[in-house]
């Protein structure tokens, strides 16, 4: 079981940064397959499964451990009990049902991670659609069943193979054709099918003329882990902000040789507060007011950039202040600026849960287990959502003055699939943004293997909802992707190696597709997650009536 186990951990974790040898994603799960669907001993089967899910997790979610050490490993936890949770409805499908691997693991394991993306917030990471992000003819479906359909076509044709090594075992015991076997009459051909149509599907998107030139925007990178020490890499020494400030501004200037419509800044580029409730008290926030704006006005150009937002409510019973994790929109013409504050907050990272409801001890509690409470567990250091996705608009220079719309998520919003779909759609049945601007901050984790992970999630949203994506992140991978999902124009060149200050211009592109993922959502995942529940049900029925029986 171990050998089998390990069979799975070595690929698997071999399909992600810093290797991405996206082939063995059509592997991998063979062998851990081969042990849920094979082995006697139930209760060995699922405590390998947790013990393969803990250590494919502890060791390509190392990242985490930078910031927060603890909550590092109970995460790898959490997420290690999907393994024998997808292990056992599919040991039952298999086992006592004697229904197709091709057929039954796909659904239960997209299922999972369709529960990972919404259970707690939400971690959406290492789903197996992520390991074919380079290959753009694969991920095309993903416009009319999301990231998670590409999953599906992957695990059907590891389940595929799967059922033919049991077929082919099964052969060999009995002596009987291969031919003949439900593996070559069902497994195979429904993979074959899937296959096929995400080929033909991917080849006809990609060769479809929808695009139209959109506006120019330059992406600002900063990468501060040289200037202090990099447990301190977001600390708000007031001395290295003004140098972060500075260092900004000269790249924006810099940039401004190419004649951007926008430039884009990450999140929390430096401590500033930018809305009128709060920048006046602040002189370094009013400096930075003074120069973004006036650089918009000087270049005729939009400027976003990540900041933080007080807003004073001293007759709040909760709180005498709310404080936001906000995006700024600054304009060509001096107005007051647009703001979208960010809605999908990360749990004990920026905001501790409980903390308004009858549940709230839970909240102090909680609190004091976060990193960011203080020595004594008691700093509340939880902001509050925004209420609304807000899109915004600006009018590009370089395409005549023609307008287009943008939204913009902030940090994780960019890998949880919903929030790319509220800004493009929310309901409505038309389009209500040409592009996505992505603003993050991923110093907190060093410089590794997060940051091309972080991409590669994003480009499904490119691809989801048919609109060009521009990133500009604090230690990279800043740049631009494509409607189609193709990458381009990065920072650092090769996004397997972030870091650097710098900025790049490029073109984005517009799409007119309004697809089919953008209007509907994740009905497919969901229906997943339903099949699955369905599998524990007739698992659990069947139990009740073989114990029943004299």
């Amino acid at each position: 079981m171990g050998l089998l186990s390990l069979a799975t951990l070595v690929p698997m974790s071999l399909l992600f940064s810093p290797i991405e040898f996206w082939p063995l994603s059509f592997v991998c799960m063979v062998p851990w397959l081969l042990l849920v669907g094979g082995s006697r001993h139930a209760p060995r089967v699922y405590f390998h499964s947790f013990l393969l899910g803990s250590a494919f997790f502890l060791i390509n979610l190392r990242w985490l451990y930078h910031s927060t050490g603890m909550g590092y490993v109970a995460l790898a936890i959490y997420l290690a009990l999907y393994f024998p949770l997808v292990a056992l409805p599919v040991r039952h499908a298999v086992r006592r049902r004697r229904w197709p691997l091709a057929i039954v693991f796909p659904l239960v394991w997209t299922g999972s991670e369709m529960l990972r993306a919404v259970i707690i917030s939400g971690f959406p990471w290492f789903f197996l659609s992520h390991s074919l992000y380079r290959v753009l003819t694969f991920i095309q479906v993903s416009d009319l069943v999301g990231a998670y359909g590409v999953t599906f076509f992957v695990a059907a044709v590891n389940g595929a193979i799967a059922d033919l090594a049991f077929a082919w075992l099964e052969a060999r015991r009995t002596g009987t054709r291969l031919g003949r076997t439900r593996a070559m009459r069902v497994s195979v051909p429904f993979a074959a099918v899937i296959s096929l149509f995400v080929i033909v599907y991917g080849q006809i998107q990609l060769r479809r003329d929808t695009t139209t030139p959109g506006p120019k925007v330059a992406v600002i990178q900063g990468d501060f882990l040289s200037l202090v020490d990099e447990q301190q890499a977001v600390g708000h020494d007031r001395a290295t902000e003004v140098d972060k400030m500075r260092i900004y501004l000269s790249m924006m200037q810099a940039a401004a040789s190419e004649t951007p419509d926008l430039y884009l800044l990450p999140e929390s580029p430096w401590v500033m507060y930018l809305n009128p409730e709060a920048r006046d008290f602040f002189p370094l926030s009013r400096t930075s007011y003074a120069e973004l704006q006036k650089h918009a006005t000087r270049y005729n150009a939009t400027v976003v950039t990540g900041s933080a937002t007080i807003i004073p409510t001293p007759f709040d019973l909760l709180d005498d202040e709310r404080r936001h994790n906000s995006a700024t929109v600054l304009y060509p013409d001096g107005s007051e600026p647009g703001r979208y504050d960010k809605v999908h907050l990360v749990y004990f990272g920026e905001i501790i849960p409980f903390r308004i409801g009858r549940l709230r001890f839970l909240y102090f509690w909680l609190n004091r287990l976060a990193p960011f409470s203080g020595r004594d567990g008691t700093t509340e250091f939880s902001i509050f959502p925004g209420e609304e996705f807000r899109t915004f608009n600006l009018k590009a220079a370089s395409q005549n003055g023609q307008s287009f719309d943008f939204g913009i998520p902030i940090c994780y919003e960019d890998v949880m699939p919903y929030v790319s779909r509220r800004f493009v759609s929310d309901g409505s049945d038309e389009k209500r943004v040409d592009l996505l601007l992505n603003i993050s901050n991923d110093g907190w984790f060093g410089r590794g293997i997060q940051q091309p992970q972080h991409l590669a999630i994003s480009a499904f949203r490119a691809v989801e909802n048919r609109v060009a994506v521009a990133r500009s992140v604090n230690t990279g991978v800043s740049g631009f992707i494509k409607p189609s999902g193709e990458i381009y124009g990065l920072v650092s060149g090769d996004p397997r190696w972030p870091g650097e200050c710098g900025y790049a211009v490029a073109e984005l592109e517009v799409d007119s597709r309004f697809t089919w993922y953008s209007r509907y959502g994740d009905w497919f995942a969901w229906g997943c997650v339903l099949l699955w529940l369905g599998l524990f049900l007739d698992y659990l029925v069947l139990r009740v009536r073989s114990t029943s029986q004299p």
